[in-house]
């Protein structure tokens, strides 16, 4: 079992279910978060909702369990994406959200997030809160009885109540346009489909089982090389790849260029400039961001934020900076006036929007943004913290930023998610690129083979 006091990563708690994510602890996360969430109510209400996976049931009635036994409601919103959650949470006015899902993880990997009554993520604080509730296993003698347990509520509207609410937002035509959707066999099987074709487009769909057994397997947006397949082989105007809960998007123009966040943010804030949209011509995106993307931003009067990789921090900024648009190269986009959190299908609208309305060629919108060669190199590790405090690998790190002599940077971080570490190198020349990344991972390496001994 997980290490009660280290639960949560950067994205919820994550883990091999039935192994590290057991029963056992959702049914305390379910406890401790319905504490939490509803504060000093007596009975108050909290929207559950899954991915496909195949222990989604299993956590799903774990979870649940715990907070009808601590005598708040469940509303199961049934398989849909995070983000839906998050912006019901919002709408019905819930105490909050959570939602059974590993995102872009394999098959064999869980996770529970929670939400606040405003659908917003959890600060670390309160996260730290929950789990020192759950390591010290209160109140588990004074739990209600009779009338006074919680009450289990299915949601059967649960999409129609995010489609409606979403797509009301819009008033464009996508007559013509075929657009390619790669759903990740995930969440947005269901939502992605349906949200597109209120606005008249010839959308062609793939991976959208609902088993879960293929979920994010060599397709949704952590494969775009497979959206690039498909969008050429359809002769199609764009494609879109969502992971396995629907919070990222990926797209791919009709030429098979690759349009990440960078790309899609970077369009959308030109847009949204234009328009006076963007409050204060600011926006908040991660280290991660292509040194490209911030001089493009620069040159167009935009002041770029930057913060350390995670969704959650870029909205924490957003809210201090009061800024309307923030997001991550790996496709967690939020636009703040329409959602609480990252969601792949609002950022797929709005990203449409802005191509129609604008009258922009889709092929073109690749070369807007500037680009120094990157790449990122993930190294499995068994201890990601070992690593990061390794005197050897610090120094590397500092000797290769020397090498690079300020025309470069590098991005050295453990995974909130998974037991790796994640290697982003970029600078002006590719070759330089490959030599850095080269001496990392070998320094890495070799001291992953020491802490095996």
């Amino acid at each position: 079992m997980k290490d009660i006091r280290r639960l949560f990563g950067t994205d919820g708690i994550r883990g091999l279910a039935n192994r590290e994510l057991t029963a056992e602890l959702a049914l305390k996360v379910g406890r401790a978060g319905a504490k939490f969430l509803t504060g000093s109510r007596s009975r108050g209400k909290i929207i559950i909702g899954r991915d496909p996976r195949p222990s989604g049931d299993l956590l799903k009635n774990a979870l649940s369990a715990g907070i009808l036994s601590s005598g708040h409601d469940v509303i199961d919103a049934g398989i849909i994406t995070t983000p839906a959650v998050a912006l019901i949470a919002n709408i019905m006015n819930l105490d909050g959200g959570a939602v059974i899902s590993a995102s872009h993880n394999p098959l064999e990997d869980n996770g529970i997030k929670l939400f606040g009554k405003n659908g917003q993520k959890l600060s670390d604080i309160q996260e730290k809160e929950i789990e020192d509730y759950i390591a010290d296993d209160l109140d588990n003698n004074s739990l209600p009885v009779g009338n006074d347990v919680g009450r289990y509520e299915y949601l059967e509207d649960a999409p129609k109540v995010y489609l409606d609410r979403v797509c009301g937002k819009y008033d464009m035509d996508l007559k013509g346009l075929k657009i390619v959707l790669d759903c990740a066999n995930g969440a947005s099987s269901i939502l992605a489909v349906k949200a597109l074709e209120r606005f008249g487009p010839d959308v062609i769909t793939y991976n959208t089982g609902l088993t879960g057994e293929n979920i994010n397997d060599n397709c949704g947006s952590t494969h775009p090389e497979q959206l690039k397949k498909l969008v050429i082989a359809e002769s199609a105007d764009i494609g879109f790849a969502y992971d396995g809960d629907g919070d990222r998007v990926i797209a791919c123009d009709g030429k098979g260029n690759v349009l990440d966040g960078d790309s899609i943010i970077a369009f959308c804030a030109l847009d949204m400039v234009k328009n006076n949209k963007l409050k204060n011509n600011k926006l908040v995106t991660t280290i991660m961001a292509n040194m490209g993307f911030e001089k493009l931003m620069n040159e167009n009067g935009i002041e770029v934020e930057k913060t350390p990789v995670g969704d959650r921090y870029v909205l924490e900024r957003m809210l201090e900076t009061d800024s309307a648009l923030g997001g991550e190269q790996s496709g967690h986009i939020i636009f703040k006036d329409i959602s609480p959190t990252g969601d792949g299908i609002i950022s797929t609208l709005e990203f449409l929007s802005a191509i129609v309305k604008s009258g922009y060629d889709i092929n073109k919108i690749y070369d807007l943004v500037p680009r120094f060669p990157q790449y990122l190199e993930n190294i499995r590790v068994t201890d990601k913290n070992k690593i990061m405090e390794c005197e050897e690998v610090r120094a590397k790190v500092m000797e290769m930023e020397g090498f690079l002599g300020g025309k470069g940077r590098i991005v050295l971080r453990p995974s909130g998610t998974e037991p790796l570490i994640r290697i982003m190198v970029e600078a002006e020349k590719q070759d330089l690129v490959n030599q850095v990344i080269g001496e990392l991972s070998r320094v890495i390496e070799e001291k992953c083979g020491e802490l095996k001994n």
